[in-house]
């Protein structure tokens, strides 16, 4: 069966390249959730090496990595991810596991850090995991989620970074509460940058419904 070119997509393919066990497939799709990834599990993508799903990816493509579930994710305990880059320099690749890898992936989408930046923080076994510092933040992050508390403002680097403040000025785009941005992917960037302050400038809360305002603009 020949593979066709991937579909347009504004978000990264979550490809499925193992199909031995379906149950085990919407088991992780339950654990990571579809935030920041379109899903396409399609039986023609059935144990693809990365240079045949590199080769799949549209010249005109949005995003700045494939993350794929392979034989790897599915029989190892931890269900790590492999993460594709089709932006600097194409084929190069990372695992990350499920709690981390929208955090990586949103990162990258926003540019707010680099495919070297993760090839970096991998731990001893070559895996992108959160940090007990990143777990904080997110934890002070989600405690905004409660009614009537607003989300710190976090400037997004890259287009209209004016319109993507959380906070922003622009009277057409207001500020938003946690209670109103709902179920959002909540980015952080890596704990190498100095700052005591879960809030600092380089810990970032980004809402799919901002990145969309960026990223279409």
């Amino acid at each position: 069966m020949t593979a066709a070119q991937l579909r347009e997509t504004d978000y990264s393919p979550l490809l499925r390249t193992d199909f031995t066990d379906d149950e085990a497939w919407q088991a992780l799709l339950d654990e990571v959730g579809e935030d920041w990834v379109t899903v396409m599990a399609d039986p023609s993508h059935r144990d693809l090496s990365v240079p045949e799903l590199t080769a799949l990816v549209s010249d005109s493509r949005r995003y700045p990595v494939l993350v794929v579930a392979d034989r790897v994710t599915f029989s190892s305990d931890e269900h790590s991810l492999l993460l594709i880059d089709v932006q600097e320099k194409p084929g190069r690749t990372f695992r990350a596991v499920p709690d981390a890898f929208q955090s990586a992936i949103g990162n990258l989408a926003i540019q707010n850090q680099s495919f070297d930046d993760y090839l970096n923080s991998l731990d001893d076994s070559g895996v992108y995991r959160l940090s007990d510092r990143h777990r904080q933040a997110l934890a002070a992050l989600q405690a905004y989620s409660q009614p009537n508390t607003d989300i710190p403002c976090a400037s997004i680097p890259g287009p209209a970074a004016s319109r993507a403040h959380l906070g922003g000025g622009d009277p057409a785009h207001p500020p938003r509460t946690a209670n109103e941005a709902g179920r959002t992917a909540e980015i952080l960037t890596h704990d190498s940058v100095p700052g005591p302050n879960p809030f600092a400038p380089f810990d970032y809360g980004v809402t799919a419904t901002s990145f969309r305002d960026a990223y279409h603009s």
